[in-house]
C-alpha cells in the first residue's frame, strides 16, 4: 500500500507541476489541481482493497474457523447493525492483529490472524470483530476518504498560492497553517472513530470487558508462557467445562479438542452466552417504548449464568504488534488486572504518551480501556481494571528530551542567525552562508544520537522494562533480551523486516534499522523469516512514544552462535559526524576563516 500510494503521490505531484508550468489563468488552473487531487483520492479508494487483496496473505475461511458458533453470532450480529455479512480472512501468521476493508458495507472484509484466534478467549475474539464491524457500520473508511481529499485540496491550495506573483505572504502562511490543521484534525477524526467502533462492539457483545480484555492482551502482549525443550511457547489449553473429559494428550496438537460431547457442550455455551449479549444489545439498538421495552426485557432474560472461571483456561498464543508491550496474563488467561496497572502507568503519565497520540491514528489503550469502562454502567458490567490502583509518576527527563528533540532546529536557528549577521556585515551573499545552518543543523543531530545511543547493554526481562515509566523514544534504556522470535510484525507482507521477541515474561516488538532503506527492504525479502521461531538473544535500546519497542543494534542466534547487526547506529553517527565536519570545512574554505 506504501508503495502504490507513494507512484500516486508522484503522480499527482509531477501532474501538479505540469499544470502550473503550463501558466493557464488561476481559476483553470485551480480547477484542474484540485479535479487531480480528488481523482488521485478517488483512485486510492478504488484500487485500495484490489491491492490489499494481492499483497496481503489472506485465506478467505468459513466464520466457523474463528470458533465454534460464529457463523450464527455473525450473522446476527450483521442483522443487529443492518449490514451485509462480510466475508472473514485468516492470515495465518502469529501477530496478532485484526482489521476491515472494502469499498463500502456491501463488499467489506474483515481478516484476522491466526495468533489473534489462537490469543483471545472467544468472546474477547468476537469483541475484536464486533469492533470491526463497527467501522464497516460506521462507514467510517469512506468518511476518512472524504478527508483525505479535503487535507489534499488544502495542499494544493497552499503550493498554489505560493506561484502567485502577487504579494500574498500572509495567505501563504495561513494556507499552510490550514494544511497542517486539518493533517491533524484527520488524525484526530481516526482516534474517534475507534472510540465509535469500541461502542459498536460493546453493542453487539453487551459486555464492554470483552473488548478491554482484548485490547490488553493485543496492545500490551498479555500472554502466559512455560518452558518446553529449553523453547519459550504459549501456554493454551482448550476451554474445560466442569464434569467433561481432560484436554487432549501432549502428544496431539495443543489446539485440538477432538472430545465430542464436550465440543458439542462448548457450542452450546458460546450460543447461550451470545444468546444473552445479543438480547441486551438489541435492547440498547431498539427503538424505546412500553411494548418494546417488555419485549427487551424478555430477550434480556438470561438462559444461564455463565463465567470466565468455570470455562478453565483459555487459549493464549501469539505476539504482540507494533502497538505492543507485555505482561503476564492470570492462570485462567485473563489480564491480570494488577499487571495492567504497571501497563498503563506509562502511557497515563508519562507527557510523551499524550504527545504521540497526536501523531498516532489510534487513541491510547489506557484511554480507550477508560472509555470503555464508562459504558459497563450502560451494560450492568462490573469494571474490569481498577484504575485507581495506578501510582502516579511524574517523568523527571521531559524538559531534558524536549531541548534534545530541538537541539537540531536550535543549531539551524544559530547558523541562520551567523549566516544573516555576514550578509548584512558584508552586504553581499556568498556560499558559506548555505552551510552555517547545515552545520548547526547537523551538529545538533549528532548529539543528539550520541546521548540516545549510551550505555551498556544489561540483560533484563520484557515485563521490567514495560513498567519503567523512566523511558522515552531519545531516552532509551539498553537492553539484552534473550527469548524467541516468534514472527514478524506486519502480517502476511513478505518483505517485513521487524520481529517479535517473546521471553519468559511477554513480547516486544524488535525494529530492524538499516542505514538505507532498500537494505531494511532486502533484508525483509531475503533474510528475516529465517530467524522465526528461532531462539536469539537481541541487544538493543528499549524506546517509547505511542508504542514500546526495543531498536535493535545486534541479535545472536544461540543455536548456530550467528551474529547479524543491524549497523543503524555506527553509520548515523558516521554520516552525521562527516556532514558536519564538511560543513563547517566549507565555511572556514568559502569565508577564508583561519584554521
Amino acid at each position: 500500500m506504501l508503495v502504490i500510494v507513494a507512484i500516486l503521490g508522484l503522480v499527482f505531484a509531477i501532474g501538479f507541476l505540469v499544470l502550473l508550468k503550463l501558466h493557464l489563468p488561476m481559476g483553470i488552473t485551480m480547477a484542474l489541481t484540485d479535479g487531480l487531487a480528488v481523482g488521485i483520492v478517488l483512485l486510492q479508494y478504488c484500487l485500495g482493497p484490489m491491492i490489499i487483496d494481492n499483497i496481503v496473505k489472506v485465506r478467505w475461511a468459513s466464520p466457523e474457523e474463528a470458533g465454534h458458533g460464529t457463523t450464527q453470532w455473525l450473522i446476527k450480529a450483521c442483522e443487529t447493525f443492518r449490514i451485509a455479512q462480510p466475508r472473514i480472512g485468516i492470515i495465518e501468521e502469529a501477530a496478532p492483529n485484526a482489521f476491515t476493508y472494502g469499498h463500502g458495507a456491501y463488499d467489506a472484509r474483515v481478516v484476522v490472524t491466526r495468533g489473534l484466534i489462537e490469543m483471545l478467549s472467544p468472546e474477547e475474539l468476537r469483541a475484536v470483530i464486533a469492533h470491526e464491524l463497527g467501522h464497516i457500520r460506521n462507514r467510517d473508511f469512506i468518511v476518512m476518504t472524504m478527508v483525505q481529499a479535503l487535507v489534499l485540496l488544502l495542499w494544493t491550495l497552499y503550493w498554489t498560492s505560493r506561484t502567485s506573483n502577487r504579494n500574498n505572504w500572509y495567505i501563504v502562511i495561513a494556507a499552510y497553517a490550514a494544511y497542517w490543521a486539518s493533517y491533524y484534525a484527520s488524525l484526530l477524526l481516526s482516534r474517534i472513530r475507534e472510540y465509535m467502533a469500541d461502542y459498536s462492539s460493546a453493542q453487539i457483545t453487551g459486555n464492554p470487558n470483552h473488548l478491554s480484555y482484548a485490547l490488553v492482551k493485543i496492545a500490551y502482549g498479555l500472554a502466559k508462557t512455560q518452558t518446553v525443550g529449553g523453547a519459550t511457547v504459549p501456554v493454551s489449553a482448550p476451554p474445560r467445562i466442569p464434569g467433561t473429559v481432560a484436554p487432549p494428550s501432549a502428544s496431539s496438537s495443543p489446539y485440538a479438542y477432538d472430545d465430542a460431547t464436550a465440543a458439542q457442550q462448548r457450542a452450546q455455551l458460546d450460543a447461550a452466552r451470545y444468546d444473552n449479549a445479543h438480547a441486551i444489545a438489541a435492547s440498547a439498538l431498539a427503538p424505546k417504548g412500553p411494548a418494546a421495552a417488555k419485549e427487551a426485557k424478555q430477550a434480556a432474560k438470561p438462559k444461564q449464568a455463565f463465567s470466565a472461571a468455570q470455562l478453565g483456561a483459555f487459549g493464549v498464543m501469539g505476539v504482540s504488534s507494533m502497538r505492543a508491550a507485555v505482561a503476564w496474563s492470570g492462570a485462567d488467561g485473563l489480564a491480570n488486572p494488577d499487571t495492567f496497572t504497571t501497563a498503563a502507568r506509562w502511557e497515563l503519565y508519562n507527557p510523551w504518551g499524550r504527545i504521540g497520540e497526536v501523531f498516532s491514528t489510534h487513541p491510547l489503550t489506557a484511554l480507550r480501556i477508560k472509555a470503555l469502562q464508562k459504558l459497563n454502567k450502560l451494560f450492568n458490567q462490573p469494571d474490569a481494571f481498577d484504575f485507581s490502583k495506578i501510582k502516579p509518576a511524574k517523568y523527571k527527563g521531559f524538559a531534558r528530551d524536549l531541548g534534545l528533540v530541538s537541539l537540531p532546529w536550535v543549531g539551524f536557528i544559530v547558523g541562520s542567525i551567523a549566516a544573516g549577521a555576514t550578509f548584512l556585515g558584508h552586504r553581499r551573499f556568498d556560499f558559506a552562508q548555505i552551510f552555517m545552518p547545515l552545520a548547526g543543523f547537523s551538529a545538533g543531530r549528532l548529539f543528539v544520537l550520541l546521548f540516545s545511543y549510551m550505555g551498556d547493554f544489561k540483560p533484563t526481562k520484557i515485563i521490567r522494562l514495560l513498567g519503567d515509566v523512566e523511558v522515552s523514544h531519545v531516552n532509551p534504556i539498553p537492553a539484552a533480551i534473550e527469548g524467541t522470535f516468534t514472527g514478524r510484525i506486519s502480517p502476511g507482507i513478505a518483505w517485513a523486516s521487524d520481529f517479535i521477541v517473546q521471553d519468559d515474561s511477554g513480547f516486544l516488538a524488535c525494529l530492524y534499522r538499516t542505514p538505507l532503506g532498500i537494505m531494511k527492504l532486502w533484508f525483509g525479502l531475503t533474510t528475516a523469516e529465517r530467524y522465526v521461531g528461532r531462539r536469539v538473544r537481541v541487544y538493543g535500546w528499549y524506546r517509547r512514544f505511542n508504542a514500546p519497542y526495543l531498536e535493535i543494534h545486534h541479535f545472536d542466534v544461540l543455536d548456530t552462535g550467528e551474529r547479524v547487526t543491524a549497523n543503524y547506529f555506527p553509520w548515523a553517527v558516521a554520516g552525521n559526524l562527516l556532514l558536519t565536519a564538511f560543513c563547517a570545512a566549507m565555511v572556514v574554505v568559502l569565508r577564508g576563516f583561519p584554521l
